[in-house]
């Protein structure tokens, strides 16, 4: 399950035109029987960042579309992503719910004066001029990108493993992609390395998934 949150706040000075996508991840007790209640763990935090990157390295998400007047105000994304079931591939079900999530988020209206004070509420009208940004609609997605995870187990490859199988694993990988383009590989960790051939299986393997899971996506939206 996923969520989307809009603030406006006052951009980085080092880059005034750009906004900012945050990215958190909970494994809650009742996601499995092995979480506790406390600190978000390790999963959480790898899972979080490399939804993060997906979005960021396929330009799913560009964060100078986030700018609401330049130098004054952008958009901050807060997208949180919650497990209801830790199941195995939690990156690959995260970046779809995530990718759900901000297509279906619905940006608010918003004026910045002369004065730079911003004001939500209203409906943009044909005399609102250049100077004052209104901003309104929904967040641009301009890209898909589709995670696929694959266990290493002794000499074989279990595709989407489950997490009982992820558990007897030796390694995991995980490979984005966004069409053709490999977006990011991942292998956390792991008692075993993968060869060069269990990776490019592994690209393969994602490459023969990328198209069910991307109708999945905009089924949804349908």
């Amino acid at each position: 399950m996923a969520a989307v949150k809009l603030e406006a706040c006052q951009p980085d000075p080092d880059a005034p035109d750009r906004g900012f996508l945050d990215v958190v991840v909970e494994f809650p007790p009742m996601c499995s029987a092995s979480t506790r209640p406390g600190r978000p763990n390790d999963d959480a935090h790898f899972v979080a960042r490399r939804i993060e990157d997906a979005l960021l390295d396929s330009a799913a998400i560009d964060k100078r579309k986030l700018t609401i007047k330049e130098g004054l105000w952008a958009w901050k994304i807060c997208l949180d992503v919650y497990c209801l079931d830790h199941d195995g591939s939690m990156l690959d079900a995260g970046l779809m719910a995530a990718l759900a999530a901000l297509r279906d988020a619905k940006v608010p209206h918003v004026i910045v004066d002369d004065r730079g004070k911003i004001t939500y509420g209203g409906r943009k009208t044909d005399t609102e001029s250049s100077n004052n940004t209104a901003v309104e609609g929904k967040i641009e997605v301009a890209a898909a990108p589709v995670a696929v995870t694959t266990a290493l187990y002794r000499k074989h490859l279990i595709v989407d493993p489950d997490a009982e199988e992820e558990q007897l694993a030796d390694a995991t990988v995980t490979v984005t992609m966004d069409g053709a383009t490999v977006v990011g590989v991942h292998k956390p960790g792991g008692t075993a390395e993968a060869s060069e051939t269990d990776l490019m299986h592994c690209v393969a393997a994602c490459r023969l998934n990328l198209e069910a899971r991307a109708k999945a996506i905009d089924a949804a939206f349908a």
